[in-house]
């Protein structure tokens, strides 16, 4: 499915928002960091296609399921709510 680069970008901050509200719930320290991680990570790609889409490149999404199951976290996680 191709997804606009906009609604790229908007997703891949409420996918951040999520892991870093998500954070302060985490049972475990390592879980807390990992999702931190996870938020900064997605931040990053964000700010990437923005920057791209406004100098005019084409900006290209990556695959964020994979990167998830890379990482051993759920799909439900990354599924907006």
């Amino acid at each position: 499915m191709f997804e606009e680069p906009l609604e790229k970008i908007k997703r891949l901050e409420q996918l951040a928002a999520w892991h870093r509200i998500n954070a302060d719930h985490a049972g475990a320290d390592w879980v807390w960091e990992a999702r931190l991680r996870t938020a900064e990570d997605l931040e990053r790609r964000a700010a990437k296609l923005r920057a791209q889409f406004s100098s005019g490149e084409k900006a290209e999404a990556g695959n964020v399921s994979s990167q998830a199951r890379e990482r051993g976290a759920s799909d439900d996680n990354w599924r907006l709510r």
